[in-house]
């Protein structure tokens, strides 16, 4: 492997779990210390199993920390326990991939971890980014990603002699000789801002990562990559490599024809890789790399073993030797083994071959959904302009790439945000 705010009736709800999960930071005469810990709920019934065993893993190795692990960790009770100064010692949070984390760092409602000095050795720069806020550690470290990749029906590429690509020019030769066959190249739903999206991210960091990495650190901006993007999904969809019924097919349709063995790839994320399990064909899976064969996934780290320290814990030394396991080898290993998530770190075993060929990428590369939205603010969505405005005008050839940067530039100019 490879690396390089709420309705009343909510707040209500939240202030009532509240009032029967306050936190019981204890210290009895024996010196055990007892955290009270909120878990992920809407994720319960995936991490529950590993957390028990997590869990019990870390009260063996820590005689004298007892946890109260329970699952009520939701965005409206944790508003509502920060309104109420009740937050429990840790909760689940999500890093950088919402402003809600940077919120609590900045108003002091969370611990500034820089002075525990967690070992980032084992993590990559994305990682790293995710848990910091203002140059400052503030969670522990994702171990895990989801991504959007291409994957293929092995069967149909053996009966059509076709084989994974190695560059980007070999990736369109390649949807490119499907339409030869009587397979659609390349499952994609056209009717749905999402769904006709998932190209666009998928390509991004290997056509014009330098051009998201410029609008992110507000540098000099050369658009030339992004204006490739474009020009090259508005030809795919002009040609139709995504198939005749593209446009007016939803993402549950084209996945259908997918699974139904109708289509040869899909453009899809990892994270609904057991849909396409077991359904008559062995699948396989790449992610797009560029022209010097350097494959990319995009940053889109896993939140289900990144969680914060309150402020206010009584006992941050023994909270953040919770956040040290959770970033062991041994934690991340149990996390694998029951949900197999896609690791970012080299020394994680997957847990079958397709999480393996999920996880062979050598470059987090940059989320363009990600990228417009963190230099977006009240003035200015250039975010909200891809979905909304270029990726259908750029489908139905309504405008050029370069018309389409022409958009995204104009909208970035609003921004006070520089």
């Amino acid at each position: 492997m490879k690396k390089r705010v709420c309705c009343t009736m909510s707040l209500v709800l939240a202030a009532s779990m509240i009032t029967t999960c306050m936190p019981a930071v204890t210290a009895s005469a024996d010196d055990t210390v007892t955290l009270t810990i909120w878990g992920d709920v809407d994720n319960q019934v995936t991490l529950e199993d590993p957390f028990e065993e997590i869990n019990a893993a870390f009260e063996e190795a820590h005689p004298n920390i007892k946890l109260d692990y329970q699952w009520a960790g939701t965005f409206d009770s944790i508003n509502v326990a920060t309104q109420s100064d009740s937050l429990p010692d840790l909760f689940w949070v999500q890093g950088n991939k919402s402003d809600k984390m940077a919120e609590l760092a900045r108003n002091g409602y969370i611990l500034n971890l820089d002075e525990y000095n967690l070992d980032a050795s084992r993590y990559n720069e994305s990682a790293i980014e995710y848990a910091t806020v203002d140059g400052s550690v503030y969670c522990s470290y994702p171990a895990f990603c989801d991504y959007a990749l291409i994957y293929y029906n092995k069967d149909i590429f053996e009966e059509c002699g076709a084989e994974v690509p190695t560059t980007l020019s070999e990736f369109t030769e390649l949807v490119k000789s499907f339409m030869d066959t009587e397979y659609i190249p390349l499952a994609l739903g056209g009717n749905g801002e999402w769904d006709r999206y998932w190209l666009i991210q998928v390509l991004a960091p290997a056509v014009c990562g330098d051009t998201l990495e410029q609008i992110k650190n507000h540098e000099e901006i050369d658009w030339t990559g992004m204006e490739t993007l474009f020009d090259m999904y508005a030809e795919y969809s002009k040609n139709g490599y995504m198939g005749k019924d593209f446009q007016a097919t939803d993402g549950v349709g084209a996945e259908l024809s997918f699974t139904n063995g109708d289509a040869a790839m899909l453009v899809g994320g990892t994270w609904a890789n057991s849909s396409y399990r077991d359904m008559g064909f062995e699948l396989g899976a790449f992610p797009i790399m560029d022209e010097e064969g350097v494959t990319y996934s995009q940053s889109g780290e896993a939140q289900n073993m990144t969680y914060a320290v309150s402020s206010k814990c009584e006992h941050p030394d023994e909270a953040v030797e919770y956040l040290r396991f959770l970033n062991s080898k041994e934690a991340e290993q149990i996390m694998e083994d029951y949900t197999g998530s896609i690791p970012t770190v080299d020394d994680i075993e997957p847990k079958d071959e397709l999480i393996a060929q999920f996880a062979d990428f050598d470059i987090v590369g940059a989320n363009i959904y990600h990228v417009l939205s963190g230099v977006s603010d009240d003035n200015a969505k250039p975010q909200d302009v891809l979905m909304g405005d270029v990726v259908p005008k750029l489908m139905t050839g309504e405008i050029t790439g370069a018309e389409g940067v022409e958009m995204i530039r104009a909208e970035l100019e609003k921004s006070t945000n520089k």
